[in-house]
């Protein structure tokens, strides 16, 4: 069977690439050619497991990974020991005996019906791990080695569309920054580890209280902020939030005005798994003081209403004896509340506090001056 036999299904890969929601059908065909069930395809990073499926077997990916086999994946261990680069059978990788005592074979496979498959694993550029497992039913038997073969022939598109389809993410951000530049605002693309990969111009001018760590890292030098970008960072590794912003707030460093940094989840669609999270960091200034709604306190901090209405209190120099009273609640409830806005603002003192959200105004960005050397 020549490549040119599959020409339909060559321009369906492609197409997967820009369109995610079209991995299920290409998988769909996959298994088709293969006289399987249904496919998987799985990127892996140190930190994370992403897939899709052929919804004919997404109960078996579901109980992969909600069973925990996905830890010790003795079919991932053996491709990767093999170095092969193409498609292998538990055939060619597992004895008879192995299989038998096996914990993925006879708790998860097995009782499902599952059993034999055809599996490819490859680095692509994006330091992902890719892999492919199409999965064929207990019953019918291994995958016979003219089908390997082709699936051999359409291994390297299906690479080429993966990094096809996370350099299309990463312009999609790109094209995100252009927007806010438009805006006045600094921002940058960060990925999961922290790493910067494209910046506006006007973050380059954005205050000394943003330093290089390098390899594309930054840190911030007031330690509190840095522990709240740290913490952000950590969530957008392991995808823990893909909703709503994190921000972050930067007292003044006395040279350059305090800012406020946004975490903002670069958001994919269920089928797209290639590439790393993503988030575009905006940098939003705070000029003139000014009173400080609930409002803008939630937007900029994440403050609930209780917290908004502590910090207000606190700016205005209130006790937390006098801010109990005002409210009607008890001292302990304020300050429970308190250390919440401590939390969320990365201050520790009361002062420390009313000096960051005294700068806080109408968010319009200026460049740092610079005095000539």
């Amino acid at each position: 069977m020549s490549l040119g036999d599959d020409g339909e299904l060559l321009d369906l890969i492609y197409e997967a690439a820009a369109v995610p929601e079209k991995w299920p059908s290409v998988l769909d065909r996959l298994a088709q050619l293969a006289g399987a069930i249904g496919t998987f395809l799985l990127t892996t990073d140190p930190h994370t497991l992403r897939w899709t499926s052929s919804e004919s077997v997404r109960h078996l990916g579901i109980a992969f990974v909600e069973g925990g086999f996905h830890v010790r994946n003795p079919r991932m261990e053996r491709l990767l020991k093999h170095k092969h680069l193409g498609f292998m059978r538990e055939i060619d990788m597992f004895t008879s005996a192995e299989m038998a005592v096996d914990p993925t074979f006879q708790e998860l496979l097995y009782p499902r019906g599952f059993g034999w498959a055809a599996g490819a694993v490859f680095q692509v550029p994006s330091d992902d791990m890719l892999a492919i497992s199409i999965e064929r039913g207990l019953a019918e038997g291994p995958i016979d080695d003219t089908v390997i073969a082709r699936l051999n022939s359409l291994r390297p598109h299906l690479a080429r569309a993966a990094l096809m389809s996370a350099r299309l993410r990463l312009e999609r951000a790109q094209g995100m920054l252009e927007s806010l530049t438009t805006m006045g605002l600094p921002s940058a693309v960060m990925v999961g580890d922290g790493k910067i990969v494209a910046t506006s111009p006007l973050f380059e001018q954005a205050g000394k209280q943003i330093v290089s760590r390098g390899f594309g890292r930054i840190a911030l030098t007031h330690s509190g902020a840095n522990s709240l970008l740290s913490e952000a960072i950590e969530h957008l590794n392991s995808g823990e939030f893909q909703t709503g912003a994190r921000s972050i707030p930067v007292p003044s460093n006395g040279d350059d005005a305090a800012m406020v940094i946004h975490l903002l989840p670069v958001r994919r669609s269920a089928h797209d798994i290639f590439g790393s999270a993503m988030a575009i960091l905006v940098i939003t200034p705070l000029g003139s003081p000014q009173s400080l709604p609930d409002d803008l306190l939630n937007g900029l901090f994440d403050l609930s209403p209780a917290e908004s209405r502590a910090a207000n209190g606190l700016l205005e120099g209130k006790t937390i004896g006098e801010l109990a009273a005002s409210l009607s609640l008890s001292q302990e409830t304020i300050r429970s509340q308190v250390k919440a806005v401590f939390a969320k603002t990365g201050t520790t003192r009361q002062a420390e506090l009313v000096s960051l959200l005294g700068n806080v105004g109408r968010p319009q960005w200026h460049p740092p001056q610079r005095t000539p050397n």
